[in-house]
């Protein structure tokens, strides 16, 4: 798969971005917005815990949209000291998993399954702050109109 648009707009300074964007960059048929158009836009990268290490990447039309550039992105943000996980709106059926865990390549990654919850809250229940999320569909993160959204640009 080629030509993924990705959307990022922050003001502040989020490092586990810079590796997204160094990754775009080096892939060569990726591009980058600050513009936000739903109707453009294929990833939505959205900052959100400043302190955290974690970078929360969707499944469906995510990973899937590009395998190989996700796998060799999961191995840069591992060799930069973030943790990379799933975090997906499936359920956890055994065949839900075990088809993320073969596209991963046996990879050993976290895999969060929200069963259709908001992946945000869900993530906070369980005592986990992400830094970074990279999502087909960015309602399935977080209701609209929250400050998390706002501040990503997103005034929906």
């Amino acid at each position: 798969m080629s030509d993924l648009v990705f959307y990022y707009q922050n003001r502040l300074p989020c490092a586990a971005f810079a590796i997204l964007e160094a990754a775009i960059k080096e892939h060569g048929e990726h591009e980058l917005t600050s513009t936000f158009d739903e109707f453009r836009v294929d990833q939505y990268v959205l900052a959100d815990s400043a302190t955290s290490r974690i970078v929360a990447i969707d499944f469906d039309n995510t990973i899937t949209a590009d395998p190989e550039f996700y796998l060799a992105l999961i191995k840069v943000y591992r060799e930069s000291g973030w943790e990379p996980i799933v975090c997906t709106l499936r359920d956890n059926m055994d065949d839900n998993l075990l088809e993320i865990r073969e596209k991963l390549q046996g990879d050993g990654m976290r895999i969060y399954t929200t069963d259709g919850r908001k992946k945000r809250a869900f993530m906070l229940h369980q005592g986990i702050s992400v830094g970074l999320w990279i999502d087909d569909y960015f309602p399935g993160i977080i209701q609209f109109g929250s400050p998390l959204l706002l501040r990503n640009g997103i005034e929906y």
